[in-house]
């Protein structure tokens, strides 16, 4: 008897032990922000240090972008063509130094900034720098090149032409600002004819200079590094820009329904949308909530009733994007022609509903557990922490805001989120881009 009660006593213990643990919910800490200093010449630094697994990442950033373009593609050209040959180094020189120290770099031009962005390792960077700050600080935007780099972006555009999903996206935009509007307009095949080495070359003279440049750099403390960058960027003033000042004039958003006719499409692609809060209102982050809620994940209420319910579409999404400053609400999809309605239907329902119908407790504790999730794989590591503060930075907001974000997450309750939901979510406000096959009654 005793032995049979010594035995239970340790089969007891055993399952205690094989319990499966305590699930709590999710939380996510605060980030720790850059460390911002001034370096002699003016040039703004935002350092963001932490565990060093030896690579750096260097964003060089200018103010300026699409919106004080004088042409079509010249902010894009332009900084594109800087790895193109400098004063110092060819073409195929840049190219191969870039091979020969394993360095990546993105290069690409927004609203209203240029961006040149150095991947490489901590021990190579002082090497590679040097070529970086040549060709930033001495392109020679050589017209062979040019032609080059022209035609096959050329090509591309058009092959995009044919895309429904790239069309609408256009056409989202044009709709957006109005066609007189500098970020409004479509580009067209013959813009890309038009350029020239001498537009490139205004553009340049006016955006590129250490009075209108501001640097990150994330993944090292190494001073070495810290010299490196202090030694191109930071100390003497260069370039003949003066401060650029961006005035982007007031958008004239259309209001309505467009339909855009393209032939041999076997799917049609649906934008619907309106300017959303800009960066700097304080409800920002409680819209962001409600649109992951909306439909910026799987489990969001247009894919579950869209895609999943109704079988209108492989994918429909909601997004908040940022245009500078401002951001923008927009739908996307893609379905067959004669599910372009139905969908269009089920979309402004779902919008009716969080404004008639309360939200459950629930649903909200998914979308928390969901957005802390994949703010912990978006801050996973220094490199993707910078593109997080970077983007701050270049909607204006404080570094502070992202974990004004995690606040909000975090407090968040299912009475806000409708509140929200009626005073910013509204359709009266929104516009509908449909391009495909002609579709009768959209």
């Amino acid at each position: 008897m005793q032995k049979n009660l010594q035995h239970l006593l340790v089969l007891l213990g055993t399952i205690k032990m094989h319990c499966p643990p305590e699930i709590k919910p999710m939380t996510l800490s605060h980030l720790a922000l850059p460390v911002t200093t001034v370096m002699p010449n003016g040039v703004f630094l935002h350092h963001l240090q932490g565990e060093d697994k030896g690579v750096v990442r260097l964003d060089i950033l200018f103010k300026g972008g699409y919106s004080v373009q004088k042409k079509p593609l010249q902010a894009l050209f332009a900084n594109r063509m800087l790895r193109e040959g400098s004063k110092g180094y060819s073409g195929l020189e840049i190219s191969q130094k870039l091979d020969y120290y394993g360095a990546w770099i993105d290069m690409y031009s927004s609203q209203e900034c240029n961006h040149i962005i150095l991947y490489v390792l901590a021990k190579h960077f002082p090497s590679l720098l040097p070529v970086v700050e040549d060709f930033v600080k001495n392109p020679l935007f050589p017209e062979e090149n040019l032609a080059v780099v022209r035609n096959n972006n050329k090509a591309h555009f058009l092959i995009n032409s044919r895309k429904v999903d790239v069309v609408a996206q256009r056409h989202f935009e044009r709709a957006l600002w109005g066609d007189e509007h500098p970020l409004g307009c479509i580009i067209k095949e013959s813009d890309y004819d038009n350029l020239t080495r001498a537009d490139l070359l205004e553009y340049y003279n006016s955006v590129y200079s250490s009075s209108n440049c501001t640097v990150f750099l994330t993944g090292s403390s190494e001073q070495a590094v810290v010299d490196a960058v202090a030694d191109a960027f930071g100390k003497k003033s260069w370039g003949d820009a003066a401060n650029v000042s961006i005035s982007v004039p007031d958008p004239e958003t259309y209001n309505g329904k467009l339909h855009v006719s393209m032939e041999d499409t076997m799917q049609s692609a649906v934008k619907i949308g309106c300017f959303a809060l800009p960066a700097s209102h304080p409800d920002i982050y409680d819209l962001r909530v409600l649109n992951v809620l909306f439909g910026g994940y799987f489990g969001g209420r247009l894919m579950s009733n869209i895609r999943e319910d109704k079988g209108y579409t492989y994918d429909i999404i909601s997004e908040i994007d940022a245009y500078g400053a401002r951001n923008a609400f927009m739908i996307s999809s893609q379905a067959a022609t004669e599910y372009v309605k139905p969908l269009l239907v089920e979309v402004y329902r779902e919008i009716d509903r969080l404004h008639n119908e309360a939200i459950s407790t629930e649903e909200v504790e998914l979308v928390k557990n969901y957005i802390f999730g994949e703010l912990c794989r978006e801050y996973e590591g220094l490199i993707a922490k910078a593109e997080v503060f970077v983007n701050a930075w270049l909607s204006g907001e404080s570094f502070e805001s992202v974990n004004c974000y995690i606040d909000a997450v975090r407090n968040i309750t299912a009475e806000r989120l409708q509140e929200i939901a009626q005073k910013y979510l509204c359709r009266e406000n929104m516009f509908e881009i449909v391009v495909g096959a002609e579709t009768t009654g959209v």
